[in-house]
């Protein structure tokens, strides 16, 4: 490590206010690796290093691009607790005026995000929050003395709907104990009794809201957009932020002392970073079953049926977390040649918890109208983006058929990629394509059978969500990224 810091700093030192792109571009390649080295280290110690690395720029310009490479990277990582170095380098670089964002939006951006993501860390003091119950009780979270679990939603939100099964499936058959607290963030209070009733009815469950909002669990917990799951340790620390539901079981086995193999670790996913990294562009769906097939070869091929179950398994993990049609497309080709094509081969209590069961949702997900299909023919709400003329504007809000269009678009309020997909979309329509707009919390608040068609239908468990379609409705590419 210190080696290749020292050789980043060299390199810092050969910049000057002359460099040209590509020096930044090799620059920006040496840092990915400076990434994948670091990845696993504890936050303190990731902190301190990037601090290390900004200091060693010779002029602002350098300076600025590294600083800006590591808040972005850190920002967008996969892995649960890389977000507090994008904090620590907002707080320390950024905000003070060190350096310099490209603007003042992006600095906004930075401030809000620090803002909403400095308490709840791994490893620092959940913050304390008095909810209230139905009846209007006092609800104090988290527990003391006992590990707490705690998931915000929203009833209008079009993830919850997917994430709320899969967490009372967690909750009704897991013997790992925890108290549980699901926190509605809305004010509705039928649609919050009715989601209750029909999605949350969890023995034991605690259901809590605060729609005067008095806790600032928004700023605590950094609830800015749902659904949000937070596991606290008994003594007061936290030790999962931003899981989804098999995250969670990963914890609870590891907490409970069943984790045996521990799938999907920051070393595992920064391996496969690595890999996939050296692709670049290129990548094509077939070469993630190559990099699994490679993977297969030097374990299963040898007689290592252990190593060939850890860094498949690792990888499953890694895909689960990858957007972008070729990781998809991918994910599906290596689900079932590596995982449910050798089912003798996971035979282990955890495998079947982590790794098949995850495996067998995943392929039902990825299986919704894939390429070659024909969407249903339905008719649905939302906002049909075409090019402007003389005779009519570039947008209409209606019902519109699904086939009728070029692209759609699902999506959800709140989400930075969103907004970025719907700015894309416009541009796709000033040159002449039909684009669809479903926006999926609206639709499940005016129009709920409709939403949950499209849930049915399509793999929304993450948006937004982009299809370009041919004619008749004929699915040409999904999971795009405009």
């Amino acid at each position: 490590m210190k080696r290749l810091m020292m050789a980043l700093a060299a390199l810092f030192a050969a910049f000057t206010l002359s460099a040209q792109d590509e020096r930044f571009e090799a620059l920006g390649a040496k840092l990915e690796e400076y990434f994948a080295a670091l990845a696993g280290d504890p936050i303190p110690v990731q902190n301190a290093e990037c601090d290390f690395l900004i200091e060693s720029c010779q002029d602002s310009l350098t300076r600025q691009f590294v600083a800006l490479k590591i808040y972005d990277h850190y920002l967008k990582s996969k892995i649960m607790g890389d977000d507090g170095v994008a904090v620590h380098i907002a707080d320390a670089w950024f905000i003070p005026g060190k350096v310099a964002m490209h603007s003042d939006m992006d600095l906004l951006n930075a401030k809000v995000f620090a803002e909403f993501n400095r308490q709840a860390q791994l490893g620092a003091p959940a913050p304390e929050m008095v909810l209230r119950d139905p009846e209007g009780n006092e609800v104090s979270v988290p527990s003391d003395g006992e590990y707490t679990l705690i998931y915000f939603y929203d009833t209008s939100c079009s993830t919850c709907r997917i994430e709320t099964p899969r967490l009372v499936k967690f909750l009704t058959s897991s013997d790992f104990h925890l108290k549980a607290v699901a926190v509605y963030v809305g004010s509705d209070a039928s649609a919050w009794q009715r989601y209750r009733t029909e999605s949350l009815a969890v023995p034991g469950l605690v259901h809590a809201w605060d729609p005067d909002l008095e806790s600032d669990f928004q700023r605590k917990y950094g609830v800015l957009q749902t659904p949000r799951m937070f596991l606290v340790a008994p003594d007061g620390t936290v030790v999962g932020r931003g899981l989804d539901t098999p995250a969670l079981q990963m914890l609870a086995d590891k907490y409970s002392g069943k984790e045996g193999y521990v799938y999907g670790t920051r070393e595992g996913t920064a391996l496969y970073e690595k890999v996939f990294a050296g692709y670049g562009d290129d990548l094509k769906p077939e070469d993630v079953l190559d990099v699994a097939s490679y993977v297969a070869e030097r374990t299963y091929g040898e007689g290592d049926t252990e190593s060939f179950r850890h860094m498949e398994g690792d990888l499953l993990y890694f895909l689960s977390s990858q957007t972008g049609e070729t990781f998809k497309e991918g994910t599906r080709l290596f689900i079932d040649k590596y995982i449910l094509g050798v089912p003798d081969v996971w035979n282990k209590e955890e495998d079947a918890s982590q790794v098949v069961s995850m495996a067998v949702m995943m392929k039902e997900l990825l299986e919704r109208t894939p390429v070659g299909s024909t969407v249903p023919d339905l008719k649905v709400h939302g906002t049909l983006l075409r090019k402007p003329c003389l005779f009519r504007r570039g947008s209409k809000d209606g019902v519109f058929s699904l086939r009728k269009a070029d692209y759609l678009v699902f999506y959800t309020v709140g989400c930075g990629r969103c907004e970025e997909t719907l700015a894309a979309a416009r541009t796709l329509a000033d040159n002449k394509s039909r684009v669809l707009l479903v926006n999926m919390d609206t639709l499940l608040e005016t129009h709920p059978d409709e939403a949950r068609l499209l849930l049915d239908t399509f793999d929304l468990s993450g948006l937004p969500y982009t299809m370009q379609l041919g004619p008749g409705g004929v699915v040409l590419h999904r999971y795009l990224e405009l």
